[in-house]
């Protein structure tokens, strides 16, 4: 059976959301992205433009210049005999974007303590202290959100637009295919004083200090990763 009708479903739930996208294919695109990104379309979802257009009544163009865009930016792909589906990563590739996510933030984070402007560096501190208090109350999806925010907050800093659209896409990738390492015994502990750490080195104004530390929290997140999967392995 066609996984088209269950994709139309939720399109049609979440399009009027973003009914001032812009065009009707910005529309579309907004809406699937969405759904891709926070899981609702998991990875092989095919998708099928003239089905789509049949079932919510629409024309074939907004939905095929979405799925253009979405395949730019590696949310789709095609897939020999099956057509377009929502992209999957092998563990090697989900490997290469933990390093890819280092040396990127490592490099947001010293230009942030270079850059980052006085209510910018307010900002991170008070992000800071809303990840404290989720912290406390073990509050995982809470946490998961505001490091998210965190690390966007930091590339904001950086005043480099072309790294934040880079790093901005590596986070929605993670997002749909990586659950948090934050619910591993201790690890929301470890994460607060890793995040703290580059926290306080930009404010500081300490390049240096804020790459290392930057790159050190991504570096541990991918350690945890490989155990995760070295257990399942075995299991």
């Amino acid at each position: 059976m066609s996984a088209a009708p269950d994709v139309a479903d939720m399109l049609a739930e979440l399009m009027p959301r973003y009914r001032d996208a812009g065009t009707a294919a910005d529309s579309v695109y907004a809406a699937l992205r969405h759904g891709i990104v926070e899981g609702l379309l998991p990875p092989g979802t095919k998708l099928r433009a003239d089905e789509l257009a049949k079932q919510l009544g629409i024309s074939r163009t907004p939905i095929r210049e979405a799925h253009l865009k979405l395949e730019a930016e590696g949310l789709i792909v095609v897939r020999p005999g099956v057509g377009l589906v929502v992209q999957a990563f092998s563990p090697e590739e989900v490997i290469e974007i933990y390093h890819i996510r280092e040396m990127l933030e490592g490099k947001a984070a010293a230009l942030a303590a270079e850059n980052a402007n006085a209510y910018e560096r307010a900002g991170l501190a008070e992000l800071m202290s809303e990840i404290i208090a989720a912290t406390e109350v073990q509050d995982f999806a809470l946490l998961r959100r505001l490091t998210g925010a965190f690390h966007l907050t930091i590339c904001r800093a950086a005043h480099n637009r072309r790294l934040y659209r880079m790093l901005k896409e590596l986070q929605d990738h993670f997002r749909r295919f990586q659950p948090s390492s934050l619910t591993s015994a201790g690890r929301a502990a470890e994460a607060l004083a890793e995040l703290s750490a580059v926290q306080h080195a930009i404010d500081g104004r300490d390049p240096e200090a804020a790459e290392i530390a930057a790159r050190q929290h991504r570096r541990r997140t991918l350690a945890l990763y490989l155990q995760r999967r070295g257990r399942n392995r075995e299991s």
